[in-house]
């Protein structure tokens, strides 16, 4: 400690309590902090990408804001298009495209609005949950420290000062 003094040493419970929450928590913001991305067509177009195994699926939601046109390409890793087709919408409507992967790798897309502006929300879909496999983690890591905890507790020796009697 700066101040020159000493500090108890972490309980191992404690690093796994702590280390279970963090895992929960943590999968929650990946998760749950998924938001719509703003395009227009005075804008560069939206691309990024995403590893997929085969029969993962990628939904592509637009929502146009005004008359729009727009058009979604989607590439393999060895730039291949797998994905190429464009749309035009009225203000406020929305329009819905689904990719399946046929084979595992990483694909990139571009979304790019060449008339009008909107909000597109990208959605991967696993076909194997291995997403989630940190809830479980978080779990078991917070039970194990709970019961550690416990057990500690239970083997604590009590600080008691003995006075002999008169």
């Amino acid at each position: 400690m700066a101040g020159g003094g000493s500090a108890p040493a972490m309980k191992m419970s404690d690093v796994f309590i702590l280390l279970g929450v963090t895992f929960l928590l943590g999968g929650l913001f990946i998760h749950g902090l998924v938001s719509p991305v703003k395009v227009d067509a005075a804008d560069d177009s939206f691309t990024s990408g995403a590893s997929l195994l085969k029969g993962d699926s990628m939904q592509f939601t637009v929502d146009a804001v005004n008359q729009s046109s727009f058009s979604i390409e989607m590439f393999s890793e060895q730039g291949i298009v797998v994905l190429s087709e464009s749309y035009n919408l009225e203000g406020g409507e929305s329009q819905s495209i689904d990719f399946e992967a046929d084979e595992k790798g990483f694909y990139s897309f571009s979304v790019e609005f060449s008339e009008g502006a909107g909000e597109v929300l990208v959605d991967v879909d696993r076909k194997l949950l291995i997403d989630f496999i940190i809830y479980p983690l978080g779990a078991i890591c917070v039970v194990f420290g709970m019961a550690k905890r416990k057990d500690e507790q239970g083997k604590e020796a009590l600080d008691a000062v003995l006075e002999p009697s008169d």
